[in-house]
């Protein structure tokens, strides 16, 4: 019979192996999409006329966001970019998330796409997307 010592932490201890293991797994992002650090918060809203996409971006100068739609692909990306004047060196923590932000929305079929609106306000980007109007009258038709 094989005696085996009894060592409480053992578990404790592959668990944290565990843990390092898959975050040292993870490694360097490859893709643009991966290097993402940054996630604004987005409000939506529809009304009548359009919907309405707010992204909270405190912080983020209007020249660093970029707007673009592709197919019915709406995507609002940019950077955050950290205070060049102040040194990391100068915080106790840091809770504020810099870096690459990119945020895509898939549009109905049913919108304007070349009347869409970007506007930029306290920090605020609204990004209103106006809906196609639709003929719901009805009418007789004659026939020849």
């Amino acid at each position: 019979m094989l005696i085996k010592r009894y060592e409480p932490y053992n578990d404790i201890r592959k668990s944290f192996d565990l843990v390092n293991a898959i975050i040292n797994s993870l490694g360097e992002p490859t893709t643009e999409q991966e290097r993402v650090d940054f996630h604004p918060k987005v409000n939506t809203r529809e009304t009548d006329e359009s919907y309405h996409i707010e992204v909270e971006l405190a912080g983020v100068k209007k020249d660093d966001v970029d707007i673009k739609v592709e197919g019915n692909i709406l995507t609002i990306s940019g950077e955050r970019n950290i205070k060049e004047s102040v040194k990391d060196e100068d915080y106790h923590k840091i809770e504020s998330r810099y870096g690459l932000f990119s945020r895509s929305f898939t549009l109905p079929e049913k919108v304007d796409i070349g009347n869409i609106q970007a506007e930029f306000i306290d920090g605020i980007l609204e990004v209103v997307i106006p809906k196609l109007k639709i003929d719901v009258s009805s009418r007789k038709i004659e026939i020849k």
